[in-house]
């Protein structure tokens, strides 16, 4: 799975929306969009980091769900 999938992933596990998730994390919604549609494949580890913090979930679990495909 891509970093983008693991987001989609790990976005609808929590019923989080791009907008909200932007809300929290201060990435951009076109940022999230271009790496859940794959048009941007990996982010920044900073941007990486951020995301998860906005999901509540540690760093490592993106790296679990890449690293399963």
């Amino acid at each position: 799975m891509t970093f983008g999938e693991a987001l989609l992933y790990l976005m609808d596990e929590q019923g989080i929306k791009p907008s909200e998730l932007s809300k929290r994390t201060g990435i951009g919604k076109s940022t999230i969009s271009e790496l859940t549609s794959g048009r941007s494949r990996e982010p920044t580890f900073s941007k990486a980091k951020r995301l998860a913090d906005g999901l509540g979930v540690p760093l490592e679990r993106f790296a679990e769900l890449v690293d399963e495909s």
